[in-house]
């Protein structure tokens, strides 16, 4: 029953891989992401059923649009592997084992997934367009009080560093917004912090510095990559005009705070 269980766990997280890319491309845009059909970016064609069916499609599909043949990028079939495996991983260190569950490790799990899905889209948009969604990380911070009132009904848990955490990130998100209505552009360094105090508040800020570290290392190794890619091909133009190119900070921000978060549940999970 595990081995069937898992199954269905991974496909649920290439699901929302699929729906994460929908989302980045949709949510600046001020598209619906929720009730109108998806469609080819190229030719506009309607997609059906077939043409949705996470990885399988992509594989069957050969990589190409059904009605146009535009290529699908392959980034696509691979954010929706790693969705799968961070479901995967993420329901194996909670512990739970379908049907002999607790409530409190289920809970668990599905706010983690709400956070998953905040931090995964606000990140693709910032690599996108260089700005943190708004609306994503207010999505995200409801998901987490609605939690900590789980938590602190349910179980007695204290909400006290919770409530500065989440006053903390109120300011910044407040500041945010009232910068964008009096000059009309982001200022990106707010929206950096407001994302870290949305990240201290969904973990904590004692994990917040690994995670932190992680960024700048994750940050560095992506320039690394980028000179040796650009000077191996003889580019040194396109290398000086990737690096005049402000780094997208909540890109990495996020990407580090999924792997510290599922590390550390791992290794809970191993200590048991």
């Amino acid at each position: 029953m595990d081995i069937f269980t898992y199954i269905i766990i991974f496909m649920m997280g290439t699901v929302f891989g699929s729906f994460f890319t929908l989302a980045v491309y949709r949510l600046p845009l001020h598209k619906d992401i929720t009730h109108e059909r998806s469609f080819c970016p190229n030719c506009n064609h309607r997609l059906e059923f077939l043409d949705l069916i996470p990885i399988f499609s992509y594989i069957f599909l050969k990589g190409k649009c059904r009605y146009c043949g535009q290529k699908i990028r392959i980034r696509y079939l691979i954010l929706e592997i790693l969705s799968g495996l961070v479901f995967l991983m993420a329901y194996a260190s909670f512990g739970i084992h379908y049907p002999n569950y607790e409530l409190s490790t289920l809970v668990a799990f599905v706010f983690f997934v709400f956070m998953y899905i905040t931090i995964v889209i606000v990140a693709g948009i910032d690599k996108e367009y260089r700005t943190i969604h708004k609306g994503t990380i207010i999505f995200g911070t409801i998901m987490q009080v609605l939690y900590i009132l789980y938590l602190y009904i349910m179980e007695g848990t204290s909400i006290y560093r919770y409530s500065i955490y989440l006053v903390l990130l109120l300011i910044m998100q407040i500041a945010n917004i009232l910068y964008f209505k009096k000059t009309g552009k982001n200022a990106y360094i707010l929206e950096i912090l407001v994302f870290s105090f949305y990240i201290i508040f969904v973990t904590s800020a004692e994990l917040f510095l690994p995670i932190s570290i992680f960024t700048a290392v994750l940050i560095a190794f992506n320039t690394l990559i980028q000179k040796v890619k650009f000077n191996l091909r003889d580019r040194p133009d396109i290398l000086k005009e990737n690096e005049s190119k402000a780094t997208s900070i909540g890109y990495f921000l996020g990407i580090a705070t999924v792997i510290v978060v599922l590390l550390e549940n791992v290794l809970k999970y191993c200590i048991k």
